[in-house]
């Protein structure tokens, strides 16, 4: 007489795969990272969801088939609600199953990088270089993610040349930070000067910030029209916006 046993079918999860976000969304707003492992057996497995160091909400999660099956899959998505220091951040797919047998648990990851734009906030500031009415205009653009950006000095709505280039610092939350300035010299100008700076970030539409200059009261004559403009400060031959891309 023969005795069978019946010995289970088992294999192991395949490593977690996290899906990326197709576009980037602004801090405060909600990413959903798909996570998908397959091949696995028996059906019983653990799938948690990290942010770094911390543990999500438990999110709906789903083994597939239902029935007997020589193996199986489990997906999951995580809701993530972004926020403006997550650009060093990743999420996280945790599996364990009974065939890794102590082995660490298996784990997908995601970087918000892919998924976040954080806006940059702009500050124009002014001060005089000098006692014949120099004035350094700067453009401060702060705390900015992704990288590329472009920025354009405008004088009365036309395009001026920039004395200094844009110079960009890393912050130590992932984002970005620039400077770049503006000499307009007051004694050439007899009329007011509207000055604006004019930021592309990231393929968005252009955010600006202005400063007005008065112009000396000596300069101004008397006998001049009205109508006269003051002169531009015109951008040199092949001079071109100031950009910075990843």
């Amino acid at each position: 007489m023969f005795t069978v046993h019946y010995v289970p079918f088992t294999a192991n999860p395949s490593r977690p795969v996290v899906s990326g976000s197709t576009g980037r969304s602004l801090p405060g707003q909600t990413v959903s990272f798909p996570c998908q492992s397959k091949g696995f057996s028996p059906r019983n497995i653990i799938l948690k969801w990290f942010k770094d160091r911390n543990e999500l909400p438990a999110s709906q999660t789903a083994v597939d088939p239902e029935g007997d099956s020589p193996s199986y899959s489990v997906s999951s998505t995580a809701r993530v609600r972004l926020a403006p220091g997550d650009v060093h951040s990743q999420v996280i797919c945790q599996v364990a199953h009974d065939t890794l047998q102590g082995d660490p648990p298996l784990r997908g990851t995601a970087n918000v990088s892919e998924a976040i734009r954080v806006p940059p906030t702009l500050e124009v500031t002014q001060h005089t270089v000098s006692e014949t009415q120099v004035n350094a205009i700067a453009c401060l653009v702060k705390n900015f993610y992704p990288r590329r950006l472009q920025l354009t000095w405008l004088e009365n709505g036309n395009m001026s040349r920039t004395e200094t280039a844009l110079t960009l610092v890393e912050n130590k939350d992932g984002t970005f930070s620039g400077r770049s300035s503006l000499l307009v010299n007051l004694s050439a100008h007899r009329e007011d000067a509207v000055l604006t700076c004019q930021v592309e970030h990231d393929g968005q539409p252009a955010v600006t910030k202005t400063i007005t200059l008065e112009a000396l009261a000596h300069q101004k004559d008397p006998d001049e029209s009205s109508g006269h403009n003051s002169k531009p400060l015109h951008r040199p031959p092949g001079t071109q916006d100031q950009a910075i891309s990843d």
